[in-house]
């Protein structure tokens, strides 16, 4: 799985707070992957921070929960 799947994932995520969202994604990805969720959880959670600082095209305000 490449980060930019996993990052569709987190896109296509149901709607619901970030936190919500990165526990949804995180479960499709161990699942996808046979890595445990708290593994793909923080693994994400580098991508996402990685993609906002080289500005991939996803910017993190976008899901700010205090909106």
């Amino acid at each position: 799985m490449t980060k930019d799947e996993m990052i569709e994932w987190f896109k296509s995520a149901p709607e619901g707070s970030r936190h919500h969202r990165m526990v949804w994604t995180a479960h499709k990805i161990a699942r996808l992957t046979g890595a445990t969720e708290g593994g793909a959880y923080q693994m994400l959670l580098g991508l996402l921070i990685e993609a906002d600082e080289t500005a991939a095209g996803l910017d993190l305000r976008d899901f700010d929960d205090r909106s």
